[in-house]
């Protein structure tokens, strides 16, 4: 009898427990999901991503130098490319990458396209291009990570603005 009440009382634990660990990680533990996506050439490319509040935190003051940034929250933000693209002199085939953002400094830094998402703040290790960004402050803060894209013809930028602070890259189809 006791070996029977302790089965229905994990049974009904693992009834109640398992659809909010599963809602808890699907949905990117309450970070809101963002997908941006421009017409560049003959192809899409698309961002998915989730978006951390920055809550007054001097966001850039949080990423020592050195630090490989997965640019979002509770996992890796992917870009998927239905052309070739070039990032500067960098050649990227069409397919799926893992971006993070590397910061040499309190004022470089660099977008990295991977196939890894690395562990968090190290380097991914099948990095397939790094190009040189651009870093600017904002006039007014921005709570909410926003990452957009913008093309026009063959040519396009990608922009994430989150608390101070503004990168951006730009890129061709290839």
């Amino acid at each position: 009898m006791g070996i029977l009440i302790k089965k229905k009382g994990w049974m009904v634990i693992t009834i109640l427990v398992i659809p909010v660990l599963v809602t808890f990680f699907a949905l990117g533990h309450g970070n809101e999901h963002g997908h941006v996506s421009a017409q560049i050439g003959q192809g899409e490319v698309s961002i998915e991503f989730h978006r951390p509040l920055a809550g007054g935190r001097d966001v850039l003051a949080l990423i020592q130098p050195g630090i490989y940034w997965m640019m979002g929250a509770d996992g890796a933000t992917i870009l998927t490319t239905e052309v070739d693209l070039m990032f500067g002199d960098t050649r990227v085939a069409k397919g799926e990458y893992t971006l993070s953002a590397h910061f040499h400094d309190s004022e470089t830094w660099s977008l990295v396209l991977s196939k890894d998402s690395g562990r968090r703040g190290s380097k991914p290790q099948e990095i397939m291009a790094e190009v040189p960004g651009t870093l600017s402050k904002l006039n007014a803060p921005v709570d909410q990570m926003s990452i957009e894209l913008t093309g026009q013809g063959s040519s396009g930028t990608l922009v994430l603005e989150w608390g101070n602070s503004r990168l951006s890259v730009d890129f061709a189809a290839a």
